[in-house]
């Protein structure tokens, strides 16, 4: 019997707000990985925390039961034996008896029953992956859904399903156990329940157990929890030998499914919570009268908190029966990307070179063609004999030189900065990048802040030439880190992406292969999640919605809509609106709009709801994923000496041309 004991915990579906305290406390105090804790601790289902001596787990429920996770401390056994396989079963007044290959297994009625109800192919958990997949692709990584009870009992009805009963003594441990697979029985001894169909025959005898038990246990998350000796193996399924392996980790399941029937579920007591909420309540109360303060106990001097209690037990109450209603009714995820800006071609810096390049090009044909090449040759001769093409290559390296070397001053001048303390003007700040919107990059398919698709084309001389280049540099997101979040706006930005991807047209998403084309695309993302550093220019956020005047004339209009409400400024009851009675009604209606306006924009926002990062003119806009801002500014700094040096080698072979010209 293994000496260490283990601490299962219920995984909560929405990670809690004190989480990142709660792992730096599991961290700091018990030496426990912060990545590897968080996985455990968010999901559906249990999920086995950590092992360890019984002193040290009875610390870290302690930390547990404060954050009100549902958790376990239990000393494991040892699987005793494989159930048995049922050959057939007779159904009477006093029980269900299983016929067995060496025995036969009596379940008396009354008794307490596990069942184990269990896919062996692997088939929902590739289905639950799927399901996370896709809830993270179009809601986002904080609204993770993940398959309802009733998904994953179809499933496992659609796929290789196996059930396992296991009848247990008064003290919970394992007395006997069978094993079933469909069409491997005799359905007879069911009766009127038997069917033609092999899976439904092993439904009713679900059904049958759980009808015959006193206390009945249903257990179905098999493959998909994160617990010892419970692996599911995947790969060649058709090998005994893993099938033979996926019984035993089935049958291991079984086992600690029954150790933990055996062992206390440690739940935050009521008590606990009526104290958290007392002392909330209390301390709200008595910060507005300090003569409250100095009575005696809290229930004498506030027995405002037990009513403040009682409400929120209400309120709890009320969302819990109205959970699976709002699940259905919730919004469906991610807003879609918006479209991507058409700019008017004159707007675009491309527009000028391209323009100003075909313009050089054009007038050096006409010089040629109407020159017989003298001008054209002269030109070209001058100008490289007096220096002026290397004096010009070299003043365009300088220039780039120290525009590499500002940057690197800007970054290192430039304090990092929490998102909850950016103020107005250029700031740096450090984080996760999170979407705003349901962006999906279109050739890999990946959830993801920023993509650019490049595609190229193979030229006559067997080279790839770029034919298109599109970007979502149009799409917001959110940035990230330990204060709250920020809204981040890329458009007009070189954005430097770490994951680069690569195929040919027809190879969408992971379908990588060796094809033989005249066509291929590159991809660059930046990951949803992604570690990224920000450069930028912080300003309020363009308000949203109508003007105010937009909204004073749709309430005038509104009210003429609606003449009841429109009797009102009737002062004179004739039953007609003057000029004097609708000026009346116009300002009313306009101190109205004033009104409202100014409570909107006294409520206190978030942070991304009212400041944004991005471009300003003459200012830069940095965004790429690195780990170190050292990195960064290191990367500038060997940008700039070469083309000091280069600089340096132009300027001095165009002043010896210079002295060359002026001597002859």
């Amino acid at each position: 019997m293994s000496h260490l004991n283990y601490l299962i915990v219920e995984q909560q579906q929405k990670p809690p707000e004190n989480l990142p305290e709660i792992l730096k406390e599991l961290s700091q105090k018990f030496q426990l990985d912060i990545y590897q804790c968080r996985q455990r601790l968010i999901g559906r289902g249990l999920s086995l925390l950590t092992k360890g001596q019984p002193e040290t787990l009875s610390q870290i429920s302690v930390v547990l039961k404060d954050a009100d996770y549902t958790h376990w401390l239990l000393k494991p056994s040892k699987t005793g034996f494989v159930p048995h396989k049922i050959r057939n079963l007779q159904i009477d007044a006093e029980g269900i008896t299983f016929g067995c290959h060496k025995k036969d297994v009596v379940f008396p009625k009354g008794g307490t029953i596990l069942a184990i109800f269990a896919e062996i192919t692997g088939k929902l958990a590739e289905k639950s992956v799927n399901q996370l997949l896709s809830s993270h692709a179009y809601r986002g990584r904080d609204d993770i859904r993940h398959l309802e009870a009733k998904k994953i009992y179809t499933t496992i009805l659609q796929g290789k399903p196996v059930l396992d009963l296991y009848l247990l003594n008064d003290n919970k441990q394992v007395k006997d156990a069978v094993r079933i697979f469909p069409g491997k029985f005799d359905p007879q001894g069911l009766g009127a329940r038997a069917t033609l169909s092999s899976k439904q025959n092993l439904e009713q005898i679900l059904e049958v157990a759980r009808e015959y038990s006193g206390e009945f246990h249903l257990y179905t998350d098999f493959g998909l929890v994160n617990l010892p000796g419970t692996t599911l193996r995947r790969d060649d399924l058709e090998n005994p030998e893993t099938q033979r392996q996926n019984l035993l980790s089935l049958a291991r399941y079984g086992w600690l499914m029954a150790d933990l029937l055996q062992s206390e579920q440690i739940i935050p007591s009521q008590k606990h919570r009526e104290d958290k909420i007392d002392t909330n309540a209390g301390a709200a109360i008595l910060m507005q009268s300090s003569a409250l303060a100095a009575g005696g106990s809290l229930e004498d001097s506030l027995p405002l908190s037990k009513e403040i209690r009682a409400e929120i037990d209400a309120a709890t109450a009320r969302e819990e029966n109205t959970s699976v209603s709002s699940v259905a009714n919730s919004d469906p995820g991610l807003p879609p990307p918006p479209p991507a800006k058409k700019r008017a071609g004159w707007s675009h810096p491309g527009f000028w070179f391209g323009g100003t390049g075909a313009a050089i090009f054009v007038a050096f044909i006409l010089l040629a063609q109407f020159s017989n090449g003298d001008v054209l040759n002269s030109i070209a001769y001058y100008s490289f004999a007096s220096g002026a093409v290397p004096f010009f290559i070299a003043t365009l390296m300088l220039w780039y030189a120290f525009y590499f070397l500002r940057m690197k001053r800007q970054i290192e001048n430039t304090p990092t900065s929490k998102v909850r303390s950016v103020a107005m003007g250029m700031v740096e700040v450090k984080g996760r990048a999170i979407r705003r919107y349901a962006l999906i990059s279109p050739m890999a398919n990946t959830p993801c802040v920023f993509y650019r698709l490049t595609k190229y084309r193979r030229d006559k001389n067997n080279q790839w030439r770029v034919s298109s280049v599109s970007s979502s540099d149009n799409v917001p997101f959110f940035l990230e880190d330990d204060s709250g979040r920020i809204e981040i706006n890329p458009a007009g930005c070189r954005i430097s992406a770490g994951t680069r991807q690569e195929g040919s047209p027809g190879q969408i998403g992971l379908m990588r292969g060796i094809h033989d084309s005249d066509d291929k695309w590159v991809e660059e993302v930046i990951v949803d999640g992604t570690l990224i550093y920000v450069l930028g220019y912080a300003s309020a956020r363009q308000a949203d919605g109508p003007t105010v005047t937009e909204q004073k004339i749709a309430a005038l209009r509104e009210l003429k809509r609606h003449p009841q409400d429109l009797k009102q400024y009737d002062f004179d009851g004739d039953g007609k609106i003057s000029a004097e009675e609708w000026d009346a009604a116009r300002n009313a209606v306009s101190e109205n709009v004033l009104k409202k306006s100014l409570q909107d924009k006294q409520q206190r926002k978030k942070q991304e709801e009212h400041i944004v990062i991005g471009k300003k003119k003459g200012r830069p806009l940095i965004i790429t994923e690195t780990h170190s801002e050292e990195n960064l500014t290191s990367r500038y700094f060997y940008y700039s000496i070469p083309l000091f040096f280069a600089s340096a080698v132009a300027t001095a072979c165009a002043i010896y041309l210079l002295l060359n010209f002026l001597k002859h």
